[in-house]
């Protein structure tokens, strides 16, 4: 029984952390494009 909710305990704590690094790369691919797109609007802004 106290393997079982040991078990229970370890799943949650890896699918937390596993939703945390989607999060972390998601919210970092945002960032990127985002600079990505300002540095482009920024280049087409000089001439």
């Amino acid at each position: 029984m106290g393997f079982l909710t040991w078990d229970a305990v370890t799943l949650m704590s890896i699918l937390m952390v596993v939703i945390a690094i989607v999060i972390f790369v998601f919210l970092g691919f945002k960032v990127v494009a985002l600079m990505n797109r300002d540095s482009a609007a920024h280049k087409s802004d000089q001439p």
